[in-house]
């Protein structure tokens, strides 16, 4: 049975646990489990390979963060097996020193970290801007039921103002009404 690899939802629950075990590389020892020998093995795959290295120069210096290279390079090492999801978080200090050492021998220093932008509170203009175009369905019940909740407010604040309002009994003469439906 094929499934689709891009949906993530397209295999039932479980099915991992169906397939061969040891399929995938993660899924074997690492090569590499001691961080120390992580690090040695990440630095001089770099160094002995001037094309990656060339490679890992230009993206520095086109702007992409030493924190998105480290995060790519840790990443894939785990995805191919070499060391564990641990070891990889644990080597992203070293390997990025190693990455900003690297760029500071070129003659230029590269950018550390992705600039995140500071959280801004989300006021309700720009909550019911995003909700309607994420869920219309729930912005068009909640818009009802703001429209609703004011209209009684209204009608209590000019019942608290004016007294009761008396709802007049069926008109009998409407400028709607015509000689055939008296």
């Amino acid at each position: 049975m094929a499934f689709d690899k891009i949906n993530a939802l397209s295999a039932p629950p479980g099915h991992s646990l169906t397939d061969e075990p040891g399929k995938w590389a993660w899924e074997q020892p690492p090569i590499y489990a001691d961080p120390d020998d992580a690090i040695d093995y990440v630095t001089e795959a770099i160094d002995d390979n001037p094309q990656q290295r060339e490679g890992i120069l230009k993206m520095l210096l086109a702007g992409i963060t030493v924190e998105e290279l480290v995060n790519r390079i840790s990443f894939t090492g785990f995805r191919e097996g070499y060391y564990t999801p641990d070891v990889a978080e644990l080597i992203k200090p070293a390997v990025g020193i190693f990455l900003y050492n690297m760029a500071l021998e070129e003659g230029f220093e590269p950018k550390m970290f992705i600039e995140r932008e500071e959280e801004e509170e989300v006021d309700d203009v720009a909550f019911f801007n995003i909700l309607k175009q994420r869920n219309p369905e729930l912005y068009l019940k909640m818009n009802e039921e703001i429209n609703r909740q004011q209209r009684m407010e209204a009608d209590d604040f000019i019942e608290s103002a004016y007294g009761p309002v008396e709802q007049p009994e069926e008109a009998s003469v409407s400028f709607l009404t015509t000689e055939e439906s008296k």
